[in-house]
């Protein structure tokens, strides 16, 4: 039993081996687009979470500059603080100084913002104004 055409059996197994490659390739394509699916649903949970996470950090951060003047660790009479918000969190007054004070918690740093304002104390530029306001006008006195 002889085989009477080599190159059609050649060419039988050539589109075999096609097949089987195509085959193999489209179910490996399936596979990896179910990777790339579960991926992308992975991703968007770890973004979430992400996401949870640094927006408990901002409301801890928030609740930690509201009490800061009230705990046994605060340096000054929390009664003589005034709290601003922003871009700093307040103002503490004693006898012999005024203090700008800016509360941060956890490994937060300086805003631009506050940063600048930090350097302006820092060059003196911080002045005393008496804004006055009459029944007709106003006033702003610089000293």
């Amino acid at each position: 039993m002889g085989i009477d055409n080599p190159s059609a059996v050649i060419i039988g197994l050539l589109f075999i081996i096609v097949l089987f490659l195509f085959i193999r390739n489209s179910k490996n394509n399936d596979f990896i687009k179910e990777l790339k699916e579960i991926n992308v649903g992975h991703q968007r949970s770890y973004e979430k979470l992400l996401h949870q996470k640094k927006s408990s950090e901002v409301r801890l951060g928030k609740i930690g500059e509201n009490l800061a003047p009230f705990t046994e660790h605060w340096p000054w009479d929390a009664n003589d603080f005034r709290f601003l918000g922003s871009p700093i969190d307040g103002i503490q007054f004693t006898e012999d100084c005024i203090y700008i004070v800016e509360i941060k918690t956890g490994k937060s740093r300086l805003s631009i913002l506050q940063k600048r304002c930090k350097q302006l104390v820092k060059e003196g530029k911080v002045k005393f104004v008496t804004f006055r306001i009459g029944e007709n006008n106003a006033t702003l006195k610089i000293d």
